[in-house]
């Protein structure tokens, strides 16, 4: 066998040490090119020298061979599909660890590469501490240590609890009380309706001991910075803060606001070239904050910080993330403050919406810094790369790796279409012609001619082919090698860079997650009243709880059906104290925790269940103690009662003004006459305190304290047929029923029967007196439940009634009106015949009154019909005969009359146009463009559209009670006017003084208007002003009566508007009648 020469060994050693180079460590790789280096300087000479030993034994490279074994498709271990892609830039990991130094000297113990690929972990370094232990323990490292805490932290309370003494003990009552009520339930189905990881921990860390004190300790900060605003509010204020947002937000949840919120950042990547420096903003309506969907999260990351560690792309992303969420909120937050100056500067006349005040506030400690936000939003490219246009150095180096990797490929295919290598190349065993080993491109070659071709890398099984990195590609690999580790060194820079950046502003990061987590606390209360069908009550501090229908919050989330509500009164009308009584089983406890729970709620600004649209009442309390159930401790010796006092003592040392205290079977386990002395003095030394009390008893003395005590009030639970209501009812004394409870839970009758027997007559007289006041007092409340429904179904009846009946009329006025149009219609069809028949009479020498009588007639039948269609069937034409109303009469422009538009001297004439002489008769002296007409001795000039023909009898006519027998009905139901309209005006009266004296109410200045509706109202009202005008009257007074003050009040906003004849109007004096007439003062008229 041929023996190899010895440098070709070298190089085929040193790219098999090569493949097992560690990626992260660059000094590795350079171990390999250096070795290329070192053989590409001799090859020549050892190319030309023939008596160089080349006869060296493959048995020398067994152990080569071993890792150089054949594999599948022609590849071995060595050899790979070649991976050289120019269109492929290469990815590095990001360096482990931010310090650059740090992460040379783990790239120097990284020279041992074999044993950490031995043994399969990394080591690091010269750290020998307890740091390098924990790095290899992992997350059991932490696991292992909590277990060891957790048995010493047993181990030390039981022997506390065995040294305890029942003297010396102390309770946490601010642990009880949440305990006892369940409290922690609603914390955490608060907790579920948050979506990000700050609001969880905003929710499940309130109530916690440390938060009590720093809440104690800094009241006012707690609440100004919102970055360490718990979920608990410690003022009243803080109260009203947290519901005024949580108002707000249910407006926005539910759609009720109108307006929209512009973004007003760029959009994450910028095309280079396109669209640069152009801001394309994006319209969205104004709704709840953009955070849903998102948890966060961002504690983990800062935890790799804390380690020294680099930041990598899910991480980056994550926080930008987060930062383009608070830029929205802060775009959401300004669209608020829009709304507010919109609604503040609007002038419509619905009602004006409740300004933002809350929201806004919660998100003013957002900032964010505009080079950070830009550095990360462009930080990669949109295959999740750094980015090379962001940062031109790795862009550069990316470009000189692709150019290296073409001149490669391209010189690889010379090299192979070049005559003199098609004998050279291995090509019998098949596969690729181009292999990748360790990132350097071979070719198979005869093993007689691998020395001359190049570096021998690798050999097949056979020995027969050789793989060779040809001579003409060592150098640009190399280069290329080198390029790749300056991308790689950028890469671990510009991940340095944005790990400090984010590093530096840490803060303000962790305080924008902070509001963002407020604003998520705020939808989550929202969301939790709606499923608990809760309400924002009226917070004070006055120590009062009144609340209708009230129903426990935890059966509610457990979603039971049929949660019975009750009203629930506490701290009104001076009754400090509250007394639930009533039988075991029926109730009580839930409403004393019910008051616990409520007024935790209100602290936590949650909305409370409660009737619908009634108001609610929960005042805030501080602080809120309660003893619900037994402390009972064999090792501390505590029995039922000496827990209870111990737990009574606590309550008297932190009790104080604003306390609520809730106390269950106060004085029991004890001998009842001293536990109700015991009850009765705790009872009273808490009221002195100006506490809210509440306690559940069986004791009849407490039971009754409440009817020598004005401070206390008592209720009772309801027991009916012998069973449970669980409802309270408030002024009773509920009984105990204990017979009746032992009964309905089968205990043996026998048992039961000499159990009653057994009962002194007192206590049965009272039982028996106290089942027959409620059987009573439930008989009363379902009659007047009964009462009730009935009202409310009368109420119903009479509106559906009312109904039925619009639509009928409705029915019959639609009816009307269309045979009306009908007529309407026949009747335009028989005037068009009549419009004949006055052409035709033009020329037969009828008179012109003949044909102004046929045409007016025709008039006023037409508006007769339309005026009936548009009213109640009837009724209009009843009064028009009754009243014989003057409108009636339609004067017709003589220029509208065709064929007989012309006048001729001492023809008698109508004045049609508005004014003082409108209505009046006059003779025609001159005819000419205008016509001079004398009206009462007045010359005046006047149009053929100012004046009409007078129908048969004329105005001057009607003086005459006779009716002209020749005159059309229409016509004479026309003139039938008012008695005040009567007399012609005479030159005299006009040019005598205006009469501004004589105010005084009579028939000849006084419109009756009793009985009309309002337009007939008002035309006897201008027939009168005009009337009054040519008498030279100021005052007329206007009959309506007062009625349903609808006809009163339109004739006095029509007065209002009047500008011709109105100068001033008023309720007439007493003595006139009052305000069932409006005195009118007229204006004076120019007479034309």
């Amino acid at each position: 066998m041929k023996k190899q020469p010895m440098m070709s060994i070298l190089s085929a050693a040193v790219g098999s040490a090569a493949a097992f180079q560690v990626p992260s460590c660059p000094s590795l790789m350079y171990a390999s090119s250096s070795a290329s280096k070192l053989y590409s300087s001799q090859l020549e000479t050892e190319t030309n020298n023939d008596d160089l030993n080349r006869s060296t034994s493959w048995n020398d490279i067994e152990s080569f061979e071993g890792d150089s074994r054949a594999g599948e498709d022609g590849y071995s271990v060595l050899r790979r599909p070649v991976t050289f892609d120019a269109d492929m830039d290469p990815i590095f990991a990001a360096p482990l660890v931010l310090d650059e130094r740090e992460e040379e000297q783990l790239s120097d113990a990284n020279k041992n590469w074999y044993e950490e690929r031995s043994s399969g972990r990394r080591t690091s370094g010269k750290k020998k501490d307890q740091s390098s232990k924990n790095s290899i323990l992992g997350e059991y490292a932490d696991v292992l240590q909590i277990a060891n805490d957790d048995a010493i932290a047993k181990k030390d309370n039981k022997l506390q609890a065995k040294r305890q003494d029942e003297e010396d003990q102390h309770l946490d009552m601010n642990k009880r009380t949440l305990e006892t009520l369940d409290y922690p339930l609603v914390l955490r189905a608060l907790a579920k309706e948050c979506s990000t990881v700050k609001g969880q921990e905003i929710v499940l860390n309130s109530h916690s001991p440390d938060e009590q004190i720093q809440a104690s300790s800094s009241i006012k900060d707690a609440d100004d910075d919102i970055a360490s605003m718990p979920l608990t509010a410690s003022t009243v204020t803080g109260v009203h803060h947290r519901y005024g947002a949580v108002q707000e937000m249910q407006r926005l949840m539910e759609g009720r606001v109108s307006g929209w919120v512009t973004s007003s950042r760029q959009p994450q990547k910028q095309q280079q070239g396109n669209n640069k420096g152009k801001k394309k903003s994006q319209r969205k309506p104004l709704g709840a904050p953009p955070i849903d969907g998102h948890t966060f999260d961002l504690t983990p990351i800062f935890d790799i910080v804390d380690e020294g560690k680099v930041l990598e792309g899910p991480e980056i992303l994550d926080i930008t993330l987060m930062l383009e969420t608070a830029y929205d909120v802060l775009d959401w937050s300004r669209a608020l403050k829009d709304f507010n100056e919109d609604e503040e500067s609007s002038n419509n006349n619905g009602p004006q919406q409740d300004p933002f005040v809350e929201l806004p506030r919660l998100t003013e400690s957002i900032e964010i810094d505009e080079e950070l936000f830009h550095l990360l939003t462009n930080a990669f490219d949109d295959e999740g790369k750094l980015s090379g246009t962001t940062f031109p150095g790795i862009g550069r180096l990316r470009a000189k790796v692709r150019t290296y990797k073409r001149d490669i490929l391209s010189s690889i295919d010379s090299i192979l279409s070049l005559p003199s290598m098609k004998n050279k190349l291995a090509v019998e065993s098949g596969g690729a012609l181009t292999m990748e080993i360790n990132g350097r491109l071979v070719i198979p070659v005869q093993q007689s001619y691998s020395n001359s071709v190049g570096i021998v890398h690798d050999a097949s099984r056979s020995g027969k082919t050789a793989y060779v990195e040809p001579s003409e590609i060592v150098g640009p690999t190399n280069e290329l090698r080198q390029a790749e580790a300056e991308l790689r060194a950028e890469e671990a820079r510009v991940w340095r860079q944005l790990t400090e950046m984010i590093v530096l502003h840490r803060e303000e990061i962790e305080r924008n997650v902070a509001s963002v987590g407020q604003l998520d606390v705020t939808m989550a209360r929202v969301k939790l009243g709606k499923r608990l069908q809760g309400v924002v009550p009226t917070v004070s501090e006055e120590g009062v709880v009144s609340v209708k229908e009230a129903r426990h919050p935890i059966l509610l989330l457990r979603g039971l059906e049929g949660v019975v509500g009750s009203d629930v009164d506490i701290g009104k009308s001076g009754k400090m104290g509250l007394i639930l009584t009533g039988p075991n089983s029926g109730g009580k406890t839930i409403v004393l925790k019910l008051l616990g729970l409520y007024a935790l709620m209100v602290r936590d600004a949650i909305p409370v269940p409660s009737k619908s649209h009634e108001p609610a009442r929960v005042d805030f309390f501080s602080p809120i103690l309660a003893d619900i159930g037994d402390i009972q401790s064999v090792d501390g010796d505590l029995s039922t009662f000496s827990g209870h006092m111990l737990v009574c003592k606590e309550v008297l040392a932190n009790a104080d003004k604003n306390a609520l205290v809730l106390m269950d079977e106060l004085g029991s386990g004890t001998d009842p006459n001293q536990g109700v002395a015991i009850a009765q003095a705790i009872l009273e030394a808490l009221l002195e305190r100006n506490c809210r009390v509440a306690i559940t008893t069986h004791y009849l003395e407490l039971k009754q304290l409440a009817s020598t005590d004005d401070r206390f009030a008592v209720a009772g639970m309801q027991f009916k047929n012998g069973k449970p209501t669980y409802k309270l009812l408030p002024g009773v004394i509920g009984e105990s029923f204990a017979l009746a409870v032992a009964e309905r839970l089968k205990l043996p009758p026998s048992v039961v029967e000499r159990a009653y027997e057994l009962l002194d007559s007192e206590t049965r007289q009272m039982g028996e007196l106290i089942r027959d006041l409620e059987d009573q007092k439930l008989l009363v409340e379902e009659k007047a439940e009964e009462l009730r429904k009935r009202e409310y179904e009368m109420r119903e009846l009479k509106a559906d009634m009312k109904k039925q009946q619009e639509r009928l009329e409705a029915k019959q006025l639609n009816a009307r009106r269309e045979e009306a149009k009908k007529f309407a219609t026949k009747l335009e069809e028989k005037e068009k015949l009549l419009e004949d028949i006055l052409q035709k009479l033009k020329g037969s020498g009828a008179s012109k009154k003949v044909i102004a009588d046929s045409w007016s007639d025709i008039r006023i039948v037409k508006r007769e019909v339309l005026s009936d269609a548009e009213n109640v069937p009837g009724v209009m034409s009843r009064l028009k005969q009754q009243q014989g109303e003057a409108a009636d009469v339609e004067l017709i422009p003589i220029s509208e009359m065709s064929g007989i538009n012309n006048v001729n001297v001492d023809d008698k004439v109508i004045v049609c146009k508005k004014g003082a002489f409108y209505g009046k008769e006059g003779t025609v002296k001159q005819v000419g463009k205008k016509i001079q007409v004398g009206v009462a001795g007045v010359p005046v000039r006047l149009t053929l559209k100012e004046i009409a023909f007078p129908p048969s009898s004329g105005y001057a006519a009607k003086a005459s009670t006779t009716k002209n027998p020749t005159m059309s009905k229409m016509a004479q139901r026309a003139l039938e006017l008012d008695d005040s309209a009567d007399s012609p005006v005479e030159m005299s009266s006009i040019s005598s003084p205006r009469d501004t004296g004589s105010t005084m109410k009579t028939k000849s200045n006084t419109v009756d208007c009793i009985g009309k509706n309002f337009e007939e109202s008002k035309r006897l009202c201008l027939y009168a002003f005009s009337n009054a005008a040519m008498s030279n009257r100021s005052v007329v007074f206007i009959l309506h009566g007062h009625g349903t003050g609808v006809l009163k009040k339109k004739i006095r906003e029509w007065l209002k508007s009047d500008r011709q004849w109105v100068k001033s109007y008023r309720p007439a004096d007493q003595d006139d009648g009052g305000d069932a007439l409006t005195r009118v003062e007229l204006k004076k008229q120019d007479v034309f």
